[in-house]
């Protein structure tokens, strides 16, 4: 055990990169940023909850909404668990350096785990965290309410995080051959996202399946006692006896229902070091080994690759293979670009009443209610569309302590960080295009609306690149082992992503506020943020050049 835990301290620095003392002020600020940015999202869902649990009391089914949030953050749980288990048991690749040591297979795969498990619980504190304190609050939970709302905080990820881990290992373990090793590390990945991706367009459909009617909801809730929680529960059946144990805590029956979910957590970690120690080591070895290609080069070809161009067009071009070759660059930078805008329509047209649904926000959107407050909802839109994008944020930090070379290269500091914003630029114009003839084409919107619309992408994907860029020069993360954790691990995306939610929240809550029409919203948005773009611009200017010679190891 006194392995395991040392060995998960290990793994938790190495992941964290190497600190500075004197960049100690910085994470503080940016971890009170992030803090700040969260509490009216954390208000809003408190207040969400609220209302929901006094509308479910009224019919005595309060305990669906325990099973409906362990059931939303297991599935979520199990989506980024995925990623993270690419992450911490593949492209971290350091399992060769640990094998020689005194470390049985069991102390490497539990490691592992529990570094994994640390980034779940962070999950599980946005989603479960405010759902726990609200139903504790407004059903008077008691001591013991917040004693097993604690254990069930702590065992709700194991269970989905198992379920992703096997996945993987499962699925690298008989795809991962050949010599294309960087190949099969990006088809893996794609591939599990698709997975997890479908299987939650089946849980969506079914769900939604399961209530055609008003009608059929209503006799399958009076019909049963917790009717509501046994359809919310059914594709993550653990999660009922998490809620059952919630909803009665401190009785003889509910500590029979947290009992069961600490075997089921416990059986499944059991069941993952079996499979694991089987399945895991065999898939991951000789994973960082790389196969170059020999290949003739013509004296046409030759002349194409060594043509002359600008020093930007040159780093630009630079930067923009490396997100494309990389495959931790491109799953998290590029192809997310690409995919986040068309995966927001799965929700909706994964649902049987997908045309009903569309008819409704059809009609809802036109006339008046396409005037300012839905362009200022589609502004907010790009805003955290584009915050997402950690192409920019994560510029300066992609390039690690290879970043020291660019002093030497013959480019000016400002069009060096010119040509590492570009990319950024480029992927989120097209995320925000993409996500526009989205709404185009679903909701028939008017003209006018969306050229104003598309007036008002320019200054949003700016402000929020410049942003990005500004943050990395400020606190960049160059000590990582591993391309994931230069983007994945990197708190310079959530503050990106705080930035972003912020703004774009107060962009809907002004707007609705002071009930602008759609010529006024559309010029003040443009106006404004042309004007925080234009200070941001200046900044790079001015303090751009000092940043990058601050940077140290």
């Amino acid at each position: 055990m006194n392995k395991v835990v040392g060995l998960t301290k290990v793994l938790l620095k190495n992941a964290g990169g190497t600190k500075q003392k004197a960049s100690a002020w910085k994470t503080v600020l940016i971890m009170i940023a992030i803090a700040m940015g969260m509490i009216p999202m954390i208000l809003g869902a408190v207040v969400f909850l609220s209302a929901l649990y006094d509308g479910l009391e009224l019919i005595g089914q309060q305990a669906a909404l325990l099973g409906l949030g362990v059931t939303v953050a297991s599935l979520a749980i199990f989506m980024f668990g995925i990623l993270y288990v690419l992450s911490v048991f593949y492209y971290s690749q350091d399992v060769e350096q640990l094998l020689p040591l005194p470390l049985s297979p069991g102390h490497i795969l539990s490691a592992k785990f529990l570094v994994a498990l640390v980034y779940e619980y962070l999950t599980a504190l946005v989603l479960l965290g405010p759902l726990l304190i609200t139903y504790g609050v407004k059903s008077g939970g008691g001591f013991f309410y917040y004693l097993f709302a604690l254990f069930i905080f702590l065992l709700v990820p194991i269970l989905p995080l198992v379920m992703a881990a096997l996945f993987v290992m499962l699925f690298m373990r008989f795809t991962n051959v050949g010599k294309s090793k960087e190949r099969f590390r990006l088809i893996s990945g794609l591939l599990a996202i698709g997975a997890a991706l479908g299987f939650q367009m089946f849980v969506q459909r079914q769900v939604s399946s399961k209530a055609d009617s008003i009608e059929q909801l209503q006799q399958m809730i009076v019909s049963q006692e917790n009717g509501l929680l046994n359809m919310i529960t059914q594709f993550f059946p653990a999660s009922k006896l998490a809620a059952l144990a919630l909803q009665n805590s401190g009785t003889l029956l509910s500590w029979g229902f947290l009992a069961s979910f600490l075997l089921v957590a416990l059986a499944s970690f059991g069941v993952f070091l079996v499979i694991g120690n089987r399945f895991y080591f065999a898939g991951v070895m000789g994973i960082s080994e790389a196969v170059a290609k020999r290949k003739m080069v013509g004296e046409a070809a030759f002349q194409k690759l060594i043509r002359e161009r600008s020093r930007l067009a040159s780093y630009f071009l630079k930067e923009w293979k490396i997100l494309w070759r990389t495959p931790a660059f491109l799953l998290n930078c590029t192809l997310s670009s690409i995919l986040v805008p068309l995966l927001v329509l799965l929700p909706l047209l994964a649902r049987e009443d997908s045309e009903k649904l569309i008819a409704h926000l059809q009609s809802l959107m036109q006339g008046e209610q396409a005037g300012g407050i839905g362009l200022a909802i589609v502004f907010g839109a790009f805003l955290i569309l584009g915050s997402m994008n950690s192409t920019s944020v994560t510029a300066i930090s992609r390039d690690g302590q290879g970043f020291f070379y660019n002093k030497t290269l013959p480019i000016g500091p400002g069009q060096l960080i010119l040509a590492k914003v570009l990319p950024g630029l480029l992927l989120s114009g097209i995320s925000v295009l993409v996500l526009l003839a989205e709404a185009a084409w679903l909701l028939a919107l008017p003209g006018e609306f969306l050229l104003f619309a598309a007036l008002c992408v320019i200054p949003s994907v700016l402000f929020i690149n410049l942003a990005g860029i500004a943050i990395d020069l400020l606190h960049p993360k160059l000590g990582w082992g591993s391309e994931q954790e230069a983007v994945k691990q990197n708190m310079n995306t959530l503050l990106l992503f705080m930035i972003g939610l912020v703004a774009g929240g107060l962009v809907v809550v002004a707007n609705f506020l002071i009930g602008a029409s759609l010529w006024v919203t559309a010029l003040g948005l443009f106006v404004l943020f042309v004007l925080l773009d234009f200070l941001i611009y200046r900044l790079l200017v001015a303090k751009g050049p000092g940043w990058l010679e601050k940077i140290e190891e």
